[in-house]
């Protein structure tokens, strides 16, 4: 596969993979969804995302168990990875942390009608502005 992916998005809800997906590409980013732990590891490992969004309840792989596999992998180390997750609990914020996430944003802060795309946007611009 030749086509850059800017954002690996790991989500197996549909509808939320499909809202995520939207609001990226709507402001540039080329953004390409696996719908399971498995096959995001696999993903992760093949296409070299500049970016990872991973959910944390994931059939086959959960994504704590994806985030220490990716972080295990030689190539896989250096990617960015962003949990986006509705689960909001202060020890699975730190477990992911010490796991070597870069980021944990709230789903419900980012896809409700309350929610501000702007936190979505701000999270993968940072990691993926260009460094000068």
């Amino acid at each position: 596969m030749n086509e850059i992916t800017d954002v690996l998005l790991i989500e197996d809800s549909t509808t939320q993979a499909l809202q995520l997906r939207l609001l990226l590409q709507r402001v540039g980013y080329h953004v390409r969804i696996a719908t399971d732990g498995a096959e995001g590891w696999r993903l992760a490992c093949s296409i070299n995302p500049r970016l990872i969004l991973l959910d944390v309840n994931l059939p086959l792989l959960d994504g704590f168990q994806v985030l220490t596999r990716l972080k295990r992998g030689r190539n896989t180390a250096p990617i960015p990875i962003v949990m986006l997750t509705s689960r909001d609990s202060v020890s699975d914020v730190e477990r992911a942390i010490a796991l070597g996430a870069d980021d944990y944003l709230f789903k419900d802060d980012c896809l409700s009608t309350r929610g501000e795309p702007a936190l979505l946007y701000t999270a993968v611009d940072q990691v993926l502005r260009p460094k000068n």
